[in-house]
């Protein structure tokens, strides 16, 4: 057996290939028993990892990487609302909340999302993106955890090394890189990261966002797993296509470039095309036999979570969907309350107005997210009709009376 098992916890065991082979068709079966007597502390773990196996279900004699991939990602959610709030977290719990997620994922469901409620008479909360956690997270399976603290990461993983590299600095150097072992960046509000995945696309990560991924790509597709905002550079290849994988919908290319938005907090999911064609496909289990929807450049499509439906914009002007990989935020006749949640997830800071502020005002402009969120808000306040206030977490806007506005 490889010794990383011997560092593994519940959740690598759970999203192992050869666990799970075993688990289901009792593949590796001596080597199993073998390695489970000569690690006796490692044998409840291993118990629970089978149990979350068997509970999320695969019905297949050979199971693909797909499956192992949404596995991970229904592991991760749990545990990572677990690791949020640092309650003690029992396995009946777990169990429990498990089989939830899988009906839920399994009938295509969605789970709305409250972002607006009201903080008293006078003030209400509107766009309310506070990370608990400050550091940007790769996680490794079997590997652990690493913290990031530059606000803006560069992540590499160098096929041709056979190395993981932060920065300037090499955190992993092996023989080869893991085909089977996942990987995850979690990037809280405030912060963003470069990748480059081992196949040569580059990634840019978005605030708030997360991304899963092989550490090294394997078969006739290179699938990752996104939620939040992402800009892909996708490294063409004739042979595989390259997937990005949301709760609804599937994005697939051979090579090109895109944005992606699939964040909670919205019900919409967007899909933006710079260069190159890419084809759209539901991932619902109600819509597989939906129709796949191709883009060309300079299209826009937006998928309804609420009525399932999507429409297609023509001739959009990209530049202001993709802005915000150079630190930019580009927006035309955008009202105030979006362009408040932007500034949320960019400075991780919440947004409290006061109840006269017209949130429907529409505003022209771009904003250089380097700068200070006080420089950003002056600028705001010159074009609209409210000032701002800063204390601690929280900007408080109210309305200017005074204001005259720029002609």
């Amino acid at each position: 057996m490889d010794n990383k098992y011997i560092k593994y916890s519940v959740e690598d065991f759970a999203q192992d290939l050869n666990f799970i082979k075993w688990v289901n068709n009792g593949i590796g079966h001596r080597d199993w028993v073998n390695f489970i007597h000569e690690n006796p502390d490692l044998a409840k773990d291993i118990e629970s990892a089978k149990q979350i196996v068997n509970a999320l279900g695969y019905g297949s004699n050979d199971l693909q990487e797909g499956e192992v991939y949404e596995s991970y990602m229904k592991i991760e959610s749990l545990f990572a609302e677990h690791h949020k709030h640092k309650l003690t977290f029992s396995f009946k719990q777990f169990m429990k909340y498990a089989a939830f997620l899988a009906l839920i994922l399994s009938i295509g469901v969605a789970i709305p999302y409250l972002y607006f409620y009201r903080n008293s008479d006078k003030y209400t909360v509107i766009a309310n993106s506070i990370s608990t956690n400050n550091e940007t997270r790769l996680i490794l399976s079997g590997r652990g955890e690493i913290l990031l603290k530059q606000k803006l990461s560069d992540i590499r993983f160098n096929a041709a090394d056979n190395q993981i590299e932060v920065g300037n600095d090499s955190i992993i150097s092996s023989s080869n890189l893991d085909k089977n072992a996942m990987a995850q960046v979690i990037i809280p509000y405030g912060k963003r990261s470069n990748i480059l995945l081992s196949d040569g696309t580059k990634v840019w990560l978005n605030a708030g966002s997360k991304l899963i991924f092989p550490q090294k790509f394997s078969g006739k597709e290179r699938k990752v797993f996104l939620k939040g905002e992402a800009y892909f550079d996708v490294f063409k290849s004739k042979e595989t296509t390259f997937i990005v994988s949301t709760d609804k919908m599937n994005v697939s290319v051979h090579g090109t470039q895109f944005n992606v938005r699939d964040n909670d907090s919205d019900n919409e999911l967007e899909v933006v095309l710079v260069e190159g064609s890419v084809s759209l496909k539901e991932t619902s289990v109600m819509n597989m036999l939906s129709s796949e929807i191709k883009l060309k450049p300079n299209q826009k499509a937006v998928y309804s979570k609420t009525d399932e439906k999507t429409s297609i914009e023509s001739n959009v002007d990209v530049a202001k969907y993709i802005s915000w990989k150079e630190g930019l935020l580009e927006f035309d006749k955008e009202n105030i309350l979006s362009v408040f949640k932007k500034l949320s997830k960019f400075y991780n800071i919440s947004f409290v107005a006061q109840s006269s502020v017209e949130l429907n005002n529409k505003i022209s402009g771009k904003l250089d997210l380097k700068e200070s969120l006080q420089d950003v808000l002056k600028v705001i306040s010159d074009v609209a009709p409210v000032s701002f206030r800063i204390e601690h977490d929280k900007v408080f806007v109210d309305t200017r009376l005074n204001y005259l506005p720029i002609l």
